[in-house]
């Protein structure tokens, strides 16, 4: 009778969660087709790493990390070995696992046990985190407070079963170490009612063991499921870059319903951990915007869950009133708490959310392409500084609005080479729109100009047949105005031959290399710190002039995160001599913070909070250094502002990566002359490479 209702049981509770599994499975497959099935062995591998060996929650340290979670799911790995064993002996009570053999089975056991304790200790502790130290954005819920339970009532029913069972003398003791324990707190228990409270903590086991299976689907550790699969699908081509839309397809232009996604969109609400590491790290909810990475997932998930079930009846021919249960559920742009406007508009697309995420959801791809939505489907919606933004793009060919003739300017009385004056160039040097028109940034394209001239380097510009690369337009949604920028810029580029681009904008860096080829632009795109490191090694030019006493580097997150390059700004800076040598930031490499920037936010004035630029500025002065180096036009505007705002200008430069080599090698430069220290600030360099805070124009659209 016992096995008969533990199979019952084991069948009902198993063919309710396989229901439920595949009803959610359905509900992903809703969204549209997407190949997620290259490269096998390196999503195997993947696995491996970060879901069994849990990589991305082990490099969190500090408070912001969550160690407990790894012994907590390495304990459930381990135990699960024994929750086979007595799920098998509720139907076969003489199977065991004692065919290893008995030291074997011995040192087994004794694991198993270990790691009982030890999950139970990460549970208590958890507790004791969420209710007493509260970490920033991880409350204390009700679904958070039943999920431990269920695992600290397995944790101890499993101690009750088997220290029972040896006062039952139906097991020996020698294995386990803290049953043992349990069984002497029942040392005077009489073997059959020892049998009895043995069999109850059994059966309780059971039962909690079963219903927290199927509680977790409906609950936030649905990540247990979904994580793995996850993690598996992740994206393993070149990150950040947005899927060209089909603007012939009028049926869809961005996303509004959770289904305008991919599955594999969809599948990362499922995987979700909840560990808030995304919005911890996100600069637009750490210096007080609305943006919140991890609810957002959440309002994509409880979407899904909405539209899902309709949508599935209605695909099975079940209409009745279904459609219009569909029409009357709010958009997800706009109409869930955490995709409102302003959410999606504070996102500097910086991408810290996304490196941080231990189950590799992509959060910034799912706000562009919601600002998409908003942009081609309801303009009135887009911010004012970005429709005067667009209106510049459309007319001049640059986000500043200036003519579109005046491009070449910065390079007069420079002897810079366009490519009709030299066709068929090495190198073709693109100045980028900031390069071109931001009075301080011109600077930066200067000293690289002179550094190719030092190294002989065969360079040519395209001079006014440049246009934007259309990231400002495609980061804010415009994507038809993207395309036509970009179209127009493949075209030139195509119809001169251009093998080979070297880029100072890390944007135009993005762009260029992993967006262009969708359009058939397919070139070597080389950001001018690569090119520096190769000149460098190639010893084409050698810096000998200390320029700077001691400096910070500030990582771009384009450069850095996007595209993975941290080694080649490090290498160019490390030649440079510098006394003091390169102090870096806390935050810094993968954990950079951005300057805000991104995402077209350079042309949006920021009204909540406070502002990123001087979050990370407040940082650099920490340092006590003498220069913030940059390796992006963007943030060198961004943290000059800030550096300004905090009264720093006088104290501490801005400097782009080709100034400091500039500098150091100015005793070989013909013109201008040798880079002397000014005498008010030793060991500063001139105003030649802009150490001098001058007037520029505000940010975002320029009448």
């Amino acid at each position: 009778m016992r096995q008969f209702i533990f199979f019952a049981l084991l069948a009902g509770a198993f063919g309710f969660f396989g229901w439920t599994c595949y009803r959610l499975v359905r509900f992903v497959l809703l969204g549209r087709p997407e190949n997620r099935l290259d490269r096998i062995p390196e999503r195997l591998w993947s696995v491996v790493v970060y879901y069994f060996g849990q990589k991305k929650v082990a490099e969190e340290k500090g408070a912001k990390g969550s160690s407990h979670h790894l012994w907590i799911f390495w304990g459930f790995l381990v135990i699960t070995i024994g929750t086979v064993e007595m799920l098998v002996q509720g139907l076969a009570p003489s199977f065991s696992l004692a065919f290893i053999g008995q030291a074997g089975y011995a040192w087994l056991k004794g694991t198993i046990e270990a790691f009982n304790l030890i999950v139970l200790v990460m549970v208590l502790w958890a507790f004791f985190r969420r209710i007493v130290l509260k970490p920033r954005n991880i409350p204390m819920s009700l679904d958070a407070g039943v999920i431990l339970g269920l695992i600290a009532g397995l944790m101890i029913t499993h101690f009750l079963f088997h220290g029972l069972r040896f006062v039952a003398g139906e097991e020996a003791p020698g294995w386990a170490f803290l049953s043992s324990r349990v069984a002497g707190w029942f040392a005077g228990t009489s073997p059959s009612a020892a049998h009895v409270v043995s069999e109850a903590s059994w059966w309780t086991h059971v039962v909690i063991l079963l219903a927290f299976m199927n509680y977790l689907p409906f609950s936030k550790h649905i990540h247990i499921i979904f994580a793995l699969p996850n993690i598996f699908f992740r994206n393993l081509g070149a990150k950040g870059v947005m899927p060209k839309l089909d603007l012939e397809d009028e049926t869809q232009w961005g996303v509004a319903k959770a289904e305008q996604f991919t599955w594999k969109a969809l599948l990362d609400g499922y995987a979700c951990t909840e560990c808030a590491r995304c919005t911890n790290y996100c600069p637009a909810n750490t210096t007080g915007k609305p943006l919140d990475p991890m609810r957002l997932i959440h309002d994509v998930h409880h979407d899904l869950r909405e539209r899902g079930s309709l949508l599935l009846d209605l695909a099975g021919g079940k209409n009745g009133d279904r459609q219009k249960q569909l029409d009357a559920l709010p958009a997800l742009t706009g109409g869930r708490p955490h995709t409102d406007d302003e959410s999606l508009w504070a996102c500097t697309t910086c991408g810290a959310c996304e490196q941080v995420c231990p189950v590799f959801i992509e959060h910034p791809m799912k706000i562009l392409q919601m600002r998409t939505f908003l942009t081609l489907n309801e303009p009135q919606r887009v911010p004012t500084e970005l429709q005067r933004t667009f209106t510049n793009l459309e007319r001049n060919g640059n986000p500043w609005g200036i003519g579109k003739d005046k491009r070449m300017d910065w390079a007069e009385g420079q002897g810079v080479p366009t490519i009709d004056e030299k066709p068929a160039p090495e190198v073709l040097l693109w100045v980028g729109c900031a390069g071109a028109f931001d009075d301080r940034v011109k600077k930066q394209t200067i000293a690289m100009v002179k550094i190719l001239k030092i190294a002989k380097v065969d360079y040519a510009v395209l001079g006014n047949k440049e246009r934007c690369t259309g990231d400002p337009a495609r980061r804010s949604g415009n994507e038809l105005l993207y395309q036509q920028l970009a179209q127009e810029n493949v075209a030139t580029l195509n119809a001169h031959n251009v093998k080979t681009v070297l880029t100072s904008c890390p944007h135009c860096f993005h762009t260029l290399k992993n967006e262009y080829p969708q359009l058939g632009g397919n070139y070597e795109v080389i950001h001018h710190t690569q090119f520096l490191a190769r000149l460098l090694a190639d010893k084409k030019i050698s810096p000998l002039n200390s320029v700077v006493r001691n400096l910070t580097y500030h990582d771009s997150c384009y450069l850095g995160r996007w595209n993975g390059e941290y080694d080649a700004p490090r290498a160019v800076l490390a030649a440079i001599p510098t006394p003091g040598g390169l102090v870096e930031l806390g935050r810094k490499r993968e954990k950079s913070f951005c300057c805000g920037a991104g995402g077209a936010r350079m042309w949006m004035e920021e009204k909540t909070g406070e502002r990123v630029n001087r979050n990370r500025v407040k940082e650099a002065l920490e340092t006590g250094v003498e220069a913030i180096a940059t390796a992006c036009p963007f943030c060198t505007i961004m943290l000059r502002d800030g550096v300004a705002d905090e009264g720093a200008a006088e104290r501490v430069k801005v400097m782009d990566v080709a100034e400091l080599v500039a500098a150091s090698l100015a005793d070989v430069l013909v013109a201008p002359a040798p880079i002397t220290e000014p005498p008010e600030q030793e060991g500063l360099p001139s105003e030649e490479f802009g150490t001098k805070p001058e007037p520029r124009p505000e940010r975002g659209w320029q009448p």
